[in-house]
């Protein structure tokens, strides 16, 4: 008689799942070599106060910035409608809360921001979320004439939603 009740290899990798997506949250760095902290500081505000997305609407954007501390608090939420080929409309939304922090990479010597996610999530949706803040701050220093730079490798394969 074959029993209901899950596999031990079922349960065994749905816990390792849960772990790995449980613990803790997810952080993406980017050092900003040839940028003064405060010009890095106006950046990181100006991109997390005007987000700008592609696919999804900001519906609400609650942006807390501690100068002293240089430290940006934001809670997010972002909806879009989804349209595939043969697949039902979905409407999506998404909620993110998450911090962004200037600090110092000791081996570089140079600025560095620490992009984290405040909540459960796939490391992989931090990771697009993180590279499309650090993308909208560089655009922002080359359009103030700040030192034009390249983005930073991104660490990662980009891996669709």
């Amino acid at each position: 008689m074959r029993s209901l009740l899950p596999s031990s290899t079922f349960l065994a990798a749905a816990a390792t799942t849960f772990v790995s997506l449980g613990t803790g949250c997810t952080t993406r760095t980017q050092v900003f070599e040839g940028y003064a902290d405060d010009q890095l500081w106006s950046a990181m505000v100006a991109s997390a106060k005007s987000p700008s997305y592609d696919d999804w609407k900001v519906m609400d954007n609650e942006v807390y910035a501690d100068e002293q501390r240089r430290t940006i608090e934001v809670y997010r939420v972002l909806k879009r409608t989804y349209v595939a080929p043969e697949a039902p409309v979905r409407e999506e939304e998404r909620a993110w809360k998450f911090q962004i922090v200037l600090g110092h990479d000791p081996e570089a010597l140079a600025p560095a921001i620490d992009f984290t996610a405040r909540q459960l999530s796939v490391p992989a949706h931090v990771w697009r979320e993180a590279d499309r803040y650090f993308v909208q701050m560089r655009l922002l220093l080359s359009d103030a004439g700040g030192k034009p730079s390249a983005p930073a490798p991104s660490g990662g394969e980009t891996i669709p939603e």
